[in-house]
């Protein structure tokens, strides 16, 4: 009877400190990755390889010029339809900046 006594007192000691490490927060927010080499845009055309690398600062730049406007978190990190649209005309189609609402009719053509 002693030995019972004694296994469920510490089976209970145990159980308090499993329990009390496992409440504190688990430091999760550690990122154990590191940056790759992007490589080299070799599609081929020429202007489209000089031309892609423009287009993806474009939408970096409309990304960072619209925080704080969009009332959703996500579009703080990710572009939304017009800005990609406007950056595509822009950049790929060579047009002039618009701030249309147009964008709808915008036609994705390939070379």
């Amino acid at each position: 009877m002693r030995y019972l006594w004694i296994n469920s007192l510490v089976f209970s000691a145990l159980m308090i400190a499993v329990s009390s490490i496992a409440g504190t927060p688990l430091h999760t927010n550690k990122v154990y990755s590191q940056a790759v080499d992007l490589i080299e845009i070799n599609s081929g055309n020429q202007t489209l390889d000089s031309q892609l690398p423009q287009f993806y600062d474009c939408i970096d730049e409309k990304i960072d010029s619209s925080k704080g406007v969009e009332e959703d978190s996500y579009f703080e990190k990710e572009p939304t339809k017009h800005e990609v649209n406007s950056c595509y005309s822009e950049i790929l189609l060579g047009s002039a900046p618009h701030d249309g609402e147009d964008d709808e009719n915008v036609e994705f053509r390939g070379e």
